[in-house]
């Protein structure tokens, strides 16, 4: 059986936000990432989060959009278990909810963990929505009208096309590996599969270098695109529209929302330590896996 597409790769459709100019796109996913460095509060930024899931359910696009918010379920983790572990110092004292052994759970240490979880998921899910909607040719024009330099351009562009490619041939390796007769799943599975997967890429990029030279790539002559991104009035205005809301964003942000505006999370001591338990317990089992899976390469 197959590996389903990656939840990051484009997937083709018609959809208004299909159409939309990949600059309007650009532009509003700067808005969404400024406003969620300078936020703190959880509210405003699971509103923004709130946003892009309307916008990926209107684009028929909700289901790549769920198998993406669930990869974050580790990296969640982690950051409950790291700001527990190591909390932010308390200007007037700090608020003690629970203890796990030697380790104090405090209030501002879980709204803190809150936070920087929410702030994830805005900026993911924002992401997430430009990725899945906009072909990675028409990304790369964009950033080139943009006058982002060529290089960084092509990368971005390459790099969002290699990583569903590369999941592809992961998911091809696995079916010829198992019509041979192997049984194991799961990490074990996985382990073995990477190596070919990983020589095949490195081979990918050889060629893709080499057709690079040979169509005179690195010439001082002037390029040109096959696709060009059109803009229209209503892109036009869309992106102005996003250029301002980065702005009113980041100033709205820092002066209601910024990191003074986070309330302790105070629950129950059993509500904690089922938290910070349930989290430990995930973040463990990611790091006991990746272990499991260099030891068996």
């Amino acid at each position: 059986m197959s590996l389903a597409a990656s939840p990051f790769a484009y997937a083709s459709g018609s959809s208004w936000l299909h159409r939309r100019s990949a600059v309007t796109k650009l532009a509003w996913l700067l808005a969404a990432l400024a406003f969620s460095l300078v936020t703190f509060h959880p509210v405003p930024l699971l509103l923004v989060t709130t946003a892009a899931i309307a916008l990926a359910l209107s684009a028929g696009v909700g289901r790549r959009m769920g198998r993406a918010m669930r990869l974050l379920g580790p990296l969640a983790a982690s950051v409950v278990v790291l700001q527990v572990a190591a909390p932010a110092v308390c200007s007037g004292g700090c608020i003690d909810v629970a203890r796990m052994g030697p380790v104090t759970i405090t209030a501002e240490a879980l709204a803190r963990g809150v936070a920087y979880i929410a702030r994830l998921l805005a900026m993911e899910s924002a992401a997430v929505v430009l990725l899945v909607t906009t072909r990675p040719a028409d990304l790369f024009g964009a950033l080139r009208r943009l006058h982002v330099p060529h290089p960084v351009a092509l990368l971005l562009s390459t790099t969002m096309q290699l990583v569903p490619l590369l999941q592809r041939e992961l998911a091809v390796v696995l079916d010829a590996q198992r019509a041979r007769g192997m049984r194991a799943s799961g990490v074990r599975a996985l382990a073995p599969a990477l190596l070919p997967v990983f020589v095949a890429a490195f081979e990918r990029v050889g060629r893709l270098a080499i057709a690079m030279e040979a169509r005179g790539y690195g010439a001082s002559a002037t390029r040109t695109s096959y696709r060009t991104d059109e803009l229209g009035p209503a892109d036009r205005a869309l992106a102005v529209a996003g250029l301002a809301a980065a702005v009113g964003g980041v100033v709205a942000g820092a002066l209601l929302w910024g990191s003074g505006s986070v309330p302790p999370l105070v629950v129950p001591p059993w509500a904690a330590v089922a938290i910070v338990g349930g989290a430990g317990l995930a973040f463990a089992g990611l790091i006991a896996a990746a272990l499991a899976a260099a030891a068996r390469a």
